[in-house]
């Protein structure tokens, strides 16, 4: 498993997850998680991701997960798989501050598809942005919540957004299920760089009949993380999580995707994390 993997674009994996895409959505089900317990936490995720943004192949990931909680305030910083976030806001529901999300490289050592492979190579880069989350305590239960959030970030690469809400349900005094559903945009610049094909990529694809396939921003994908956690103690918690999404629009049809890929796009993900 080479460092770039353990990045893997953006699909949020961030611990799930962001579980990325980045992952970005995967990774919005942890920080929903460790949030809603108000903890420090220390861990290690590993999972599946696309090798690259609507592959079709999958690949092993792995990344962080660190928070601190400085004492007595809702201020804290988050450091889960390719995502670090900074909540500046001293507040019982709301948060926001900066983030910053690093976005692996796309090469032939990444790429198992002999197509895909020999584009040309996308640089890693970090992405620099802002992210808003709103908590909606639903009970008593620490865990049973709504929680909505949204991000956006960008490079020289363009610029990429998540929306969501995930919604939090306590199965048992141990265990919590959580699903929700969220959608990816993203401007001309950023769809061009990760979906589009031009220059001398043009001749790997003849279906295009010579013609470069320039694509525009936009929603780009719709999703639904899925998962559970599992409080083992005081001390230990084991996490289950994932995410489908449905690619869209101009990314959709990329021959990238079309042709060479799937529109379909699965993240996994299993960690354990330690509280104190």
């Amino acid at each position: 498993m080479n460092c770039n993997n353990v990045y893997k674009a953006g699909l949020g994996l961030a611990l799930i997850m962001g579980l990325t895409l980045a992952t970005p959505a995967a990774n919005a089900q942890l920080e929903a998680s460790a949030d809603a317990l108000n903890v420090n936490l220390v861990g290690i995720l590993v999972g599946s991701a696309p090798d690259y943004m609507g592959s079709s192949d999958n690949t092993a990931v792995a990344g962080p997960i660190i928070r601190y909680q400085f004492e007595g305030s809702q201020r804290y910083f988050q450091w889960l798989g390719p995502k670090m976030t900074l909540n500046l806001i001293d507040d019982s529901a709301w948060r926001a501050g900066p983030l910053l999300n690093f976005r692996g490289k796309r090469d032939s050592s990444d790429v198992k598809n002999d197509v895909v492979g020999q584009m040309q190579t996308i640089d890693a880069t970090v992405e620099a942005g802002v992210f808003l989350q709103y908590n909606l305590k639903l009970s008593e239960q620490k865990m049973h919540q709504l929680v909505f959030s949204g991000d956006v970030a960008g490079s020289d690469n363009g610029t990429v957004g998540n929306l969501r809400v995930v919604y939090y349900q306590p199965i048992t005094e141990s265990i919590t299920g959580l699903i929700g559903i969220g959608m990816t945009f993203a401007n001309d610049e950023w769809v061009q760089t990760y979906y589009g094909i031009s220059g001398s990529d043009i001749r790997l694809f003849p279906s295009l009949g010579g013609q470069a396939y320039n694509p525009s921003g936009g929603a780009i994908g719709v999703n639904v993380p899925f998962g559970a956690i599992w409080t083992l103690n005081k001390e230990w918690m084991v996490l289950g999580l994932g995410r489908y999404e449905k690619l869209q629009g101009d990314a959709k049809d990329s021959p990238i995707v079309s042709q060479q890929g799937d529109s379909n796009q699965w993240v996994f993900a299993v960690g354990i994390a330690y509280r104190f």
